[in-house]
């Protein structure tokens, strides 16, 4: 498995462009993106399939045709709730919407999208305009004919203009965004630490110290990022690993319990069961059932 970073960063294909858009598919149930964030906007558009994705501290379940705004550095996962799902991911730097000139739509709008100063609704279902304009922007993208820039630059704005009018969540002030960009970056530490050592015991003390402050200023602000406990975020890791060894290695119960950093059979097993509503053994038989 690929070590977890909260941070991700993925070339854009044509960097004059500013904008990448692609098919993700082969997504079994189960399988999930873990918590990250990045600096450019991304909209997931569900074609076949459920998932649920969750975003800050708030969790949205999708399905055909939903569309999903990943705001500008905010922390989402997602995982599959089917065997076949497939979701576009359009991933959108602002900055190729900007003029050398600076008028006032620059000044007005699209500096503030860019600064992450005007947040977004996250989750947009049954708007037949939305909609029209995501199909067409990825159309012309894949299309690549005469002028596609062009008609994908237009598109963007027109989804802008219809996000600005009917989803805008809130305006976040300087203070704010700096504050919100600066703990992601301090907390980069605490995820990559976590995915390093979910094997072992992790005690909460211990993640605050390696960011230089109290239990209680760490657990408050890691809620609010994550909107879970620390403990709830590690097991839910553990539980991930889990997972992985089951669908993928012949290792006993047992074993990936203690290989995940469980030191209780019997909690991991009560864990396991109330996160995926199967016994670890009775999961493996049934995913062992759907190859």
């Amino acid at each position: 498995m690929k070590d977890f970073k909260t941070y991700y960063y993925r070339k854009m294909p044509n960097p004059n462009l500013g904008i990448d858009i692609f098919l993700a598919e082969t997504f079994n149930k189960g399988r999930k993106f873990n918590a990250h964030w990045h600096e450019n906007m991304q909209l997931y558009f569900f074609t076949e399939g459920e998932a649920i994705v969750e975003c800050s501290n708030n969790q949205y379940n999708t399905t055909t045709d939903s569309i999903v705004v990943i705001n500008n550095n905010e922390l989402h996962s997602l995982e599959s709730l089917s065997d076949n799902l497939k979701f576009y991911i359009i991933s959108i730097d602002f900055s190729f919407l900007f003029s050398n000139q600076v008028d006032l739509c620059q000044a007005k709008f699209l500096s503030p999208l860019s600064q992450n100063q005007i947040s977004f609704q996250n989750l947009i279902e049954n708007d037949d305009e939305i909609l029209k304009y995501v199909n067409k922007t990825i159309q012309e993208y894949l299309s690549r004919e005469m002028g596609y820039e062009l008609a994908v630059k237009s598109s963007v704005y027109q989804l802008i203009v219809l996000l600005l009018r009917n989803y805008i969540s809130r305006f976040l002030t300087k203070k704010e965004l700096i504050s919100k960009v600066t703990n992601l970056k301090r907390f980069k530490l605490i995820f990559t630490y976590i995915d390093d050592n979910y094997q072992s015991k992790i005690y909460t003390e211990d993640l605050a110290k390696i960011l230089n402050i109290s239990t209680y200023h760490f657990c408050r602000i890691f809620k609010q990022m994550t909107g879970k406990t620390p403990t709830d975020y590690v097991n839910g890791i553990r539980l991930d690993k889990a997972v992985y060894y089951l669908n993928k290695s012949q290792l006993n119960i047992t074993e990936i319990a203690l290989k995940c950093g469980f030191d209780s059979i019997n909690y991991f097993s009560r864990l396991f069961k109330k996160h995926y509503n199967f016994s670890p053994t009775k999961f493996r038989e049934k995913n062992s059932n759907n190859l």
